[in-house]
C-alpha cells in the first residue's frame, strides 16, 4: 500500500485560548470582562486559532518529512499475513466414494468478531476411506492398546514402547465398511501427521536451515501390511517422505498406498481390521530420546487462511497516461498471487516502473489496498482503451484474526465426496495485521539496516517480529541452544515472544516453525540459524500492607496484583493506562523496587512485610537482583498472597 501522507488539516484552539486567558490577570489586571462579547476575548480567540493552525503545521512538518522519505527509499506498508493450520479430514462410514481433497479447498471458521474466516488447502491430498479407529504398541514382549491416548490430544503414549528395541512397532487398524468400495482400498500416496506434545515443544528450540538440521536418529523404521496372497507375513510399504524423522519431529509422513490388503487380527483388538505397521528395523535412539507422540492423524493437509478469486473483471482501460488505479474487489491481496490479463494477454507484476521501458507489459499491485497501476506509456505500457483488464487469479485474506483456536476450522465450503467433518486439532498460528503508519515509522530504522538480508542481531530480531505472531523478539550471536555458556562461531538464536494472552506467552511449535521458514531466506549461507522461545521467570509475591480503612480490601488486593504483573509484564500492552512497556530480554530483577509498585495502588499507604518467590523458591535478600539470562524474561504468576490491612495511625 502507498503511504499516505498525513493532511495539514487545523484542530481545535479550546487549550490555547484557556491558557492565554488565565494570563489575564497577570498581565492585565484592570481586564476585568471575560465574557465572549468582550472585543478582547475575540482577539484572544483569533490568537488562538491562528496559533494552534500555525503549531499544528509545524509539528507535521517532521512526520511529513519523515514518511516522505520512506517512500523515496520504497517502504510500502506490509501486508497481511496468514495464519496456516493442518487440516484432518474424516470419511462417513460406509461412504461409496470418499475425496479428493483438492488444492484449494475451502474450509471455513468463525472468528471472534464474528466474521467468517477462510481457509483453502495449500496442497491435494487423497483421503484413506477407512476410520482410524484403533492403535496398539507392541514393545517386543507384548501389546498395549493406545486408542484412547491418540483420540485425545494432551494424552501422549511412547509409539514404539517405552525403550524401543528391534522389532518394536506400532500398529494403525482401520475399520472396514460391510460393503468394500471399488479397488484400490487405500490411496497411491497416503498422507499422515504426526503431533508431538505441545507442551513439550512450546519453546524448545528448532534449526531453521538444511545445513543445521540435528542428525536423524540412528534408526531404521518400516512400514508394513498384510497382504490377501500370503497373511502370515508382513510386505513393505515404500515411504516417500518422513517430515517426522522417525517420531522425533512433528511432520508429515507420506507413505505408498497398498493396492491389496486383507483384514487380520493383531494383537489385543478381537475384530479384524486393516492393520499398517511402522516397525522398528535397525539401530536404536539412544538414552533420552524415547519417542513420545501426542497423536497420529491420517489425511491431515495444511492450510493458509486465504481465499482464491478466480476470472475477475477489474475494469476496462480508457488507453490514456494517468488513468484513475483500477482496484480489485477482495482485499488485502496475498504477494505474487495475482496473474493479470489485458486482452487475454498475461501482464507482468513489477515492484515499480523505473526500469520499465515504453513496450514492457508491467502493472504495480498495492497489496493492502488491492489497487493496480499501469505505466504511463515511458516507463511501462499504457494498456489500450476499451480492453478488459481481467484478474484471472489471486488470493486475499490474512490477518491476527485467522489465529483461531483448536476445533473451530470446521465448515467444509468446497464440496469433498464422503468427508463427514473437518477440523484443526492445532490452533491456527502466523496470522498478522497488515501493517500501519506508526508500525512502519517504528520499524523504519531496523528495515533500512538490514535490506533484504540478515547479519547483525538488530537484524535478526526486526526480521523475526515482521514473520507474523512475534510480540517482541532478540538475537543472540555466538550462541547454540545445544551448548549454553560457549560462543559458537557462526551461530544465531533468535528468542521470540507470541503475541498471545497466554501466561506466560510462549511460542508454539508451529509458530517457531513459520518464523524458522522465513528468516531462512534471510540469512547468510554460513549463518546456523536457531529459533526458540525465552526462558521464563515466575516471580510471586506474598506481601502484608495497610491500606485506608474505607478501601475495599479485596479490591486493593487485586489492584497491587495487577500492578505487579503490568509491571512484570513480558509483553508491551500500549492500550494499559499509562502504557507498559514490556520486560526486556535479559533485564534482572531488583525486588526493592516492587515496594514502589505495590504502593502505586490506590489506598495503599504501607508496605509491612514483602517476600519474592522465584519459580516457587524464596528469594531471600531482597536487596540483591534476580539475575536473568540473556534469553530470559520474568512474568508475574497470577496467585500473589497479599494481605491487606487497615492502617495502623500511631
Amino acid at each position: 500500500m502507498p503511504l499516505i501522507a498525513p493532511p495539514l488539516d487545523t484542530e481545535k484552539f479550546e487549550d490555547i485560548f484557556k491558557q492565554a486567558r488565565l494570563r489575564i490577570p497577570r498581565y492585565a489586571p484592570e481586564w476585568s470582562d471575560y465574557n465572549e462579547s468582550d472585543p478582547g476575548i475575540t482577539l484572544l480567540q483569533l490568537f488562538a486559532w491562528l496559533t494552534e493552525m500555525m503549531l499544528y503545521k509545524m509539528n507535521q512538518v517532521p512526520d511529513r518529512n519523515y514518511i516522505k522519505f520512506l517512500q523515496l527509499l520504497g517502504l510500502e506498508l506490509r501486508a497481511a499475513q496468514p495464519a496456516q493450520a493442518h487440516l484432518t479430514f474424516s470419511p462417513k462410514a460406509g461412504a461409496p466414494l470418499v475425496g479428493p481433497v483438492r488444492q484449494g479447498t475451502q474450509v471455513s471458521a468463525q472468528s471472534q468478531d464474528g466474521k467468517q474466516l477462510i481457509f483453502e488447502t495449500e496442497g491435494g491430498l487423497d483421503l484413506i476411506a477407512f476410520p482410524l479407529t484403533d492403535l496398539q504398541v507392541y514393545d517386543g514382549s507384548g501389546f498395549t492398546v493406545v486408542t484412547s491416548s491418540n483420540s485425545a490430544p494432551g494424552t501422549e503414549f511412547q509409539p514404539l514402547g517405552y525403550e524401543p528395541q528391534i522389532g518394536s512397532a506400532l500398529y494403525l487398524g482401520f475399520t472396514s465398511p460391510k460393503v468394500l468400495p471399488a479397488a484400490p482400498l487405500f490411496p497411491l500416496e497416503m498422507h499422515f501427521r504426526v503431533f508431538l506434545p505441545a507442551a513439550a515443544q512450546a519453546g524448545v528450540p528448532q534449526f531453521c536451515s538444511g545445513m543445521s538440521l540435528p542428525p536423524a536418529p540412528p534408526v531404521a523404521l518400516v512400514w508394513e501390511y498384510r497382504h490377501p496372497a500370503n497373511l502370515t507375513r508382513w510386505r513393505p510399504l515404500n515411504v516417500f517422505a518422513d517430515g517426522s524423522t522417525a517420531f522425533t519431529r512433528e511432520g508429515y509422513i507420506l507413505l505408498e498406498g497398498p493396492a491389496e490388503i486383507a483384514t487380520t487380527l493383531e494383537g489385543k483388538i478381537t475384530d479384524p481390521r486393516f492393520w499398517l505397521r511402522v516397525r522398528l528395523d535397525s539401530g536404536n535412539y539412544g538414552a533420552g530420546v524415547t519417542p513420545v507422540v501426542d497423536f497420529i492423524r491420517p489425511n491431515t493437509v495444511m492450510a493458509l487462511n486465504l481465499a482464491t478469486v478466480r476470472e475477475e473483471l477489474v475494469g476496462i482501460s480508457e488507453g490514456l497516461s494517468g488513468q484513475p488505479p483500477f482496484t480489485l474487489s477482495k482485499s488485502p491481496v496475498a504477494p505474487g498471487s495475482l496473474s493479470l490479463t489485458v486482452d487475454g494477454e498475461p501482464w507482468t507484476q513489477v515492484e515499480d516502473f523505473l526500469s520499465s521501458t515504453s513496450t514492457d507489459q508491467h502493472f504495480v499491485l498495492h497489496a493492502i489496498t488491492g489497487q493496480i497501476l499501469f505505466g504511463d506509456g515511458t516507463h511501462g505500457e499504457i494498456p489500450p482503451a476499451g480492453v478488459e483488464i481481467v484478474a484471472t487469479q489471486y488470493r486475499y485474506g490474512g490477518g491476527s484474526g485467522g489465529n483461531v483456536i483448536a476445533g473451530q476450522i470446521t465448515s467444509v465450503m468446497t464440496a469433498v465426496p464422503g468427508v463427514d467433518k473437518v477440523t484443526n486439532e492445532r490452533p491456527a498460528v502466523g496470522g498478522r495485521d497488515e501493517q500501519n503508519v506508526d508500525e512502519l515509522k517504528e520499524q523504519a530504522p531496523a528495515l533500512l539496516r538490514c535490506r533484504n538480508r540478515a547479519v547483525t542481531p538488530e537484524d535478526f530480531a526486526a526480521l523475526a517480529v515482521q514473520a507474523g505472531g512475534v510480540a517482541k523478539a532478540a538475537a543472540l550471536p555466538l550462541t547454540h541452544p545445544d551448548h549454553p555458556g560457549v560462543e559458537v562461531a557462526g551461530a544465531v538464536t533468535v528468542v521470540i515472544v507470541p503475541d498471545s494472552k497466554d501466561q506466560p506467552p510462549q511460542p508454539s511449535s508451529d509458530l517457531i516453525r513459520s518464523v524458522c521458514s522465513y528468516l531462512d531466506d534471510f540469512r547468510l549461507i554460513t549463518t546456523e540459524l536457531y529459533v526458540r522461545g525465552p526462558v521464563y521467570y515466575a516471580i510471586r509475591s506474598e506481601a502484608t500492607i495497610q491500606a485506608n480503612p474505607y478501601a475495599a480490601f479485596d479490591a486493593v488486593s487485586r489492584d497491587v496484583s495487577k500492578n505487579l504483573n503490568d509491571y512484570m509484564s513480558p509483553l508491551t500492552d500500549p492500550a494499559a493506562t499509562p502504557p507498559v512497556p514490556g520486560w526486556k530480554f535479559g533485564q534482572d530483577l531488583y525486588p526493592n523496587n516492587l515496594y514502589s509498585v505495590i504502593l502505586k495502588a490506590a489506598d495503599v499507604v504501607a508496605v509491612d512485610n514483602l517476600q519474592v518467590f522465584v519459580d516457587n523458591q524464596p528469594h531471600d535478600d531482597l536487596n540483591k537482583p534476580v539475575v536473568v539470562g540473556p534469553e530470559g524474561l520474568i512474568y508475574g504468576v497470577s496467585d500473589h498472597d497479599i494481605t491487606v490491612k487497615p492502617v495502623q495511625n500511631l
